[in-house]
């Protein structure tokens, strides 16, 4: 239960058909872009997959797609959002009869209800699961999370939760880290606004959106070679993405929007098909995308 899993997961998005269909073609040539880009693996099922627009069947073919087009090239992090315990499980047996190599489980989104309640329900489905698990912690966009103790508690009582999706400004994950001991191999999100330090303060890694998981997993390995010339590097490569980071980042849904168009254009995409209620681009919008993108190349899928 203690692989090493590490490095840059995109939370890939969904594409829609002008049907409202999920596309088919799309998903795969998102993957295999990915893949082409130097990613280390590939996170499904979190908020830029529109987790919460798609149904229950909906998602089921997200993972078996996924899967199949992964085709054990690099690891699948699977997130379960289900809202009850039997739901997780079910899931979570769905993820690994195709393959995924580990789980992120999300909290319900029932507040007021006390922190054992939701210690118990991961730990029953963490229990159940035959995979490393993931827990997502996430106050800035989640409604509901679990404090340091409590996950603690978790990785206490149940030996397969190791990891954590830990996302939030670095002080917070530094705190995070700190108060739960070292136990969790931590990945950090927001996007890559501070993936230099996230790396420092010792995540294993980052699951940011796809838009530029590319150049993403690049400043991860020049990070990693703990060589300073490749430091100064990867910090350069960052300090230029910054600029459009910022910008995509500005909400979720703000991400959906710009972020989704923009790494669509890049993996050659036509058209994005939004699922409603969503929020739709201005001219100003896309007039700042395609200037602070402007140095991206296209990012063409691999051949298989």
């Amino acid at each position: 239960m203690s692989k090493d899993f590490h490095g840059i997961y995109p939370m890939i998005y969904t594409f829609f058909d002008a049907a409202g269909r999920i596309d088919r073609t799309a998903m795969r040539r998102q993957v295999d872009a990915c893949i082409a880009g130097g990613v280390h693996g590939i996170a499904i099922l979190g908020i830029v997959t529109e987790f919460n627009k798609l149904d229950v069947n909906e998602r089921r073919q997200i993972i078996e797609w996924t899967a199949e087009d992964i085709a054990g090239r690099v690891p699948l992090a699977v997130t379960i959002n289900e809202l009850s315990v039997h739901g997780q499980i079910e899931i979570a047996k769905a993820a690994a009869g195709v393959g995924a190599d580990w789980l992120i489980l999300q909290p319900p989104p029932i507040k007021n209800v006390p922190e054992s309640e939701l210690v118990e329900f991961l730990g029953r489905v963490a229990d159940a699961a035959t995979l490393p698990v993931a827990i997502q912690n996430n106050p800035m966009n989640l409604d509901v999370w679990l404090s340091n103790g409590g996950l603690k508690t978790l990785n206490r009582n149940h030996p397969n939760v190791t990891l954590l999706k830990g996302e939030g400004p670095i002080e917070y994950v530094r705190r995070m880290m700190e108060e739960t001991a070292g136990v969790f191999r931590v990945f950090n999100g927001r996007g890559g606004l501070e993936l230099p330090n996230s790396i420092r303060l010792g995540c294993a890694g980052l699951i940011p959106a796809p838009d530029c998981a590319d150049v993403m997993a690049r400043i991860f390995d020049l990070m990693a070679t703990g060589e300073g010339g490749r430091i100064e590097e990867a910090e350069r490569q960052h300090a230029a993405l910054l600029p459009l980071l910022t910008f995509i980042m500005a909400s979720p849904e703000h991400m959906l929007c710009y972020g989704k168009r923009l790494f669509a254009r890049r993996i050659g995409v036509q058209d994005v098909h939004p699922r409603h209620p969503c929020i739709m681009p201005s001219r100003f919008g896309l007039d700042v995308i395609q200037r602070y993108a402007a140095d991206l190349p296209p990012l063409t899928p691999a051949r298989r």
